[in-house]
């Protein structure tokens, strides 16, 4: 199984952030000793550069941050159909893997790619390590079971954003069909918003989604991420 992470973007708005704070350093100062502003003036400084810093800590939560041009997709060099299965960790492995032999018709080969699933705050963080492992364990449960079927299987942990993690997929996978699977509603992923909808306009490749049961454990441990 294969593991992909991926924190360029992160890296990138963690860099500006910090242009940000270091440019209001500057003028606060050039503001300090050359305007010597009165206590209000202060204030109204303060204002302003807490409303900036807000506003560009929470633009990249407010914008998906999917690569504009994906990878291109891997040839199929037989007639062979492949299955590619985007699955958020918090589906109940038992459901997913049920769904998964449901949909699988003759398609030859498997792969399960479970994206990494954060809170808003680790999102900004890049403190995703105990999500990993839950969407490893995820993962490895699945591929497990799906094996037990008989069913070749590869897997791979994608990263903490579903539609990267399906173009990323696509591009060593010879997919013939996506199927992606997400819990209910009330356990939604933040970042699972309209995933069906953005990721037909990012493939060709025919593309479902399967709703099923969460884990038992799934919402509570995501209650406490947030």
């Amino acid at each position: 199984m294969k593991h992909t992470r991926s924190s360029g973007a992160k890296t990138t708005a963690v860099a500006i952030f910090g242009l940000l704070a270091a440019a209001f350093a500057v003028c606060g100062l050039i503001f300090a000793f050359a305007i010597r502003p009165p206590a209000l003036g202060w204030l109204g400084f303060a204002i302003v550069v807490t409303s900036v810093l807000c506003v560009a800590a929470l633009v990249p939560l407010a914008f998906e941050r999917t690569r504009v041009s994906p990878p291109p997709p891997a040839r199929a060099t037989d007639k062979e159909r492949r299955l590619l299965v985007i699955a958020d960790p918090h589906c109940r492995e038992t459901a997913l893997c049920d769904v998964i032999v449901a949909r699988l018709d003759s398609a030859a080969a498997v792969h399960l790619v479970v994206p990494v699933r954060v809170s808003h705050l680790h999102f900004m963080a890049d403190d995703e390590a105990a999500e990993y492992r839950e969407a490893e364990q995820s993962l490895r449960i699945t591929v497990d079971l799906l094996q037990q079927h008989g069913i070749p299987t590869t897997g791979s942990v994608g990263s903490d954003k579903p539609l990267e993690s399906m173009a990323d997929a696509l591009a060593s996978f010879a997919a013939t069909q996506v199927l992606l699977v997400t819990p209910p509603e009330e356990d939604s992923y933040w970042l699972e918003r309209g995933l069906l909808e953005k990721a037909r306009k990012l493939t060709i490749v025919p593309t479902t989604q399967v709703v099923v049961p969460a884990r038992p454990t799934a919402r509570a441990q995501g209650a406490a991420r947030v």
